[in-house]
């Protein structure tokens, strides 16, 4: 059986390490981010937009009025000291919560 200081040479070494660093970061390109904290307002519209493109024309209100509810929330949460912007969006990924900077 060869040893593991043996079996790891530099080149092995090298690629060994290129690979963990190539699957860090596939790995964090895959996870839900939000672009830049922001105000609850800025995040309600990115919301709202996105409802636009997400969901059909039949669902559409639904979401725009969850968008603007959970506005009208995030401020409440931000004046608290909780400082996030909660997904509306039902599935996968939802329930994502967005940082916030400003309450406004």
């Amino acid at each position: 059986m060869k040893s593991v200081t043996n079996w790891l040479t530099p080149a092995r070494s090298r690629r060994l390490a290129s690979a963990a660093l190539t699957a860090t970061l596939m790995t964090a390109a895959m996870l839900p981010r939000a672009a830049d904290a922001k105000s609850c307002s800025q995040q309600g519209e990115e919301c709202r937009a996105s409802a636009r493109s997400k969901v059909s024309a039949q669902y559409f209100d639904r979401y725009v009025n969850r968008c603007s509810a959970e506005t009208n929330a995030c401020i409440a949460r931000c004046k608290t000291g909780i400082k996030v912007f909660v997904d509306v969006f039902d599935g996968s990924g939802s329930a994502q919560q967005y940082p916030i900077d400003e309450c406004r």
